[in-house]
């Protein structure tokens, strides 16, 4: 009998010891550091899928080229703008694709009638490049209107 008594002493103090496991008290400090981890991991989140959906949009650029030429007419020369129209490009121009747009300018301009008649010479080129079509517009106009 004794055994059996021992016996359930020894159970109850076992399943009193489990229950009686620690619980940890709110720490309001530790709360507000991980309130405050988890906001800038949500604002870092947000900036990236920002930075990711600009990337995304293809940024679309307008550009033109205009080449101020001279041309001779025996007695009279001529000195007037030859203008290229807007060309909208969907990625940023390298030198190179720029010099080869102004050569493209320039060999229309040789093979067109004013070049061919006036012996024209080029006497300046200018590339533009605008982030819209309205700046771009308003930029060659400016080369093609007088009043």
């Amino acid at each position: 009998m004794k055994k059996v008594f021992i016996s359930l002493i020894m159970l109850f103090t076992a399943l009193s010891c489990e229950k009686s496991k620690p619980t940890r008290e709110p720490d309001p400090y530790i709360d507000s550091i991980q309130a405050r981890m988890k906001a800038n991991e949500k604002i870092q989140f947000e900036e990236i899928d920002r930075k990711l959906e600009a990337h995304a949009k293809a940024q679309k650029q307008y550009v033109f080229v205009r080449l101020l030429v001279e041309e001779d007419y025996g007695m009279d020369t001529r000195r007037a703008n030859f203008v290229s129209g807007i060309q909208d490009i969907t990625q940023d121009l390298s030198e190179d694709e720029k010099a080869k747009l102004e050569d493209l300018i320039i060999s229309k301009y040789l093979n067109s009638s004013g070049g061919q008649l006036g012996n024209g010479r080029i006497k300046k080129k200018e590339i533009f490049v605008f982030g819209s079509y309205a700046e771009a517009s308003e930029k060659r106009n400016s080369f093609l209107i007088t009043e």
